[in-house]
């Protein structure tokens, strides 16, 4: 059931020769965008539930500390940009449940649901899910999972019009040019242009920053009977059926075959031992994914990676002063960035998701991906794989039955 690593695996030498302008490149903007709105949205669910921030910079050192470690190790093991840190979704349904339930009691149920998650990783039974529903839907989900990222592409130029409108320009034009391309990627001409309007008409978030280690606390958990129940299907959903399949069709749709099983269970591992420490359950990042496969050649991703979880190890060890830089830095350009670095990603989202005869399916699932719909506590994401397959069993029986054939062979 679980997937064997790379035949040989990289050397020291074999890694540094593949640093190059992409890999470094794409860790950089996937840090950049893995610290700014996750750590918001850390910062909102800490708020509402009371944390202090010694717990948030604790959250901080497990959900990015221990996820640049599982990061590193999959991306060398299986030589792929494999990206594993705490699920935002997850954080979403935490801060709900922090009103009623105490955070030890939430953290128990946390751990219940890594148990959860080994078990689907060592069963197989993710990767079954994964073969069964047709890459259509998939990447309708993935569609409308990015698409909101690059629509604030269009709300970024009526906040800064002048920062949004530079950025958007040099990104296509290095894009339409073409020979830059093969020396700077498109995303750092974008970056390097904004960051220079960005120091010339003074838009940071001046707060006084100072230089710390994280001192991480240890939690004992508690086991609560109601916040299991509330809580462990919609945590284990948003890991399995939502984070994780973005990142696995994602590194599908650029011809690599991710260890599935692998990942599950390393998502398992990681989030009883983000528990103890006070974060939410370990997911492999879509978004992060996505980014990391931006450009360069496909042989030498993996080291954008590695590289990506040494600088979010560091993101852990230094969490309070992630926090203050992450509140620093401006959020449109944040929100710039992740937009043209997924532009590509949701292209070939698209591409994929409506060449077959599964397209009614993969429309539905992503227009109720895009919807935001929650229900039962569960994201939209669930519910537009759920009923894309479901659409297109009704519209097209004989195809559906015929690719689970083929996935079974």
């Amino acid at each position: 059931m679980l997937e064997r690593p790379s035949n040989k695996l990289p050397s020291i030498k074999e890694i540094y020769a593949g640093l190059n302008i992409h890999t470094v490149t794409n860790a950089f903007v996937a840090v950049l965008f893995s610290q700014t709105g996750p750590i918001a949205i850390l910062i909102s669910a800490a708020h509402l539930g009371g944390l202090t921030q010694q717990e948030m910079a604790t959250w901080l050192f497990a959900g990015y500390g221990l996820g640049g470690i599982i990061t590193i190790l999959l991306s060398v093991l299986y030589k792929q940009p494999i990206s594993a840190a705490w699920s935002l979704p997850a954080a979403a349904i935490v801060a709900s449940s922090l009103q009623h339930s105490t955070f030890q009691e939430i953290l128990g149920a946390c751990l219940i649901t890594g148990l959860v998650i080994i078990i689907i990783g060592l069963t197989g039974i993710a990767k079954k899910m994964m073969d069964f529903i047709p890459t259509s839907i998939v990447m309708g989900m993935v569609a409308g999972i990015f698409l909101p990222y690059c629509l604030k592409l269009v709300t970024a130029l009526t906040i800064e019009p002048v920062l949004a409108a530079s950025t958007i320009a040099v990104f296509f034009l290095t894009l339409a040019v073409r020979v830059p391309f093969l020396v700077m990627p498109p995303i750092l001409c974008s970056a390097l242009v904004g960051i220079v309007i960005i120091a010339i008409s003074g838009i940071l978030n001046p707060v006084p920053i100072t230089i710390s280690i994280v001192h991480p606390v240890f939690y004992i958990p508690v086991f609560s009977f109601n916040a299991i129940i509330e809580l462990v299907l919609p945590l284990t959903i948003s890991v399995i059926a939502i984070h994780n399949y973005q990142g696995i069709a994602i590194l599908k749709s650029q011809g690599y075959n991710p260890p599935v099983n692998i990942m599950t269970l390393s998502c398992g591992v990681g989030s009883i031992a983000m528990g103890f420490f006070g974060s939410v359950p370990t997911c492999i990042t879509g978004p992060v994914t996505g980014i990391l496969n931006t450009s360069g050649p496909k042989e030498t991703r993996y080291i954008s990676g590695i590289l990506y979880g040494a600088l979010l190890f560091m993101t852990g060890i230094f969490a309070p002063v992630a926090i203050g830089l992450a509140i620093m830095a401006p959020d449109v350009f944040v929100v710039l960035l992740g937009g043209l670095a997924l532009f590509n990603v949701l292209v070939d989202a698209f591409q994929k998701a409506f060449k077959d005869h599964f397209s009614s399916g993969a429309l539905i699932c992503f227009l109720i991906t895009f919807s935001n719909l929650t229900f039962c506590n569960i994201g939209s994401a669930f519910w537009g794989l759920l009923t894309g397959c479901v659409i297109s069993f009704m519209l097209h029986p004989q195809d559906f039955r015929k690719h689970q054939q083929v996935t079974v062979h």
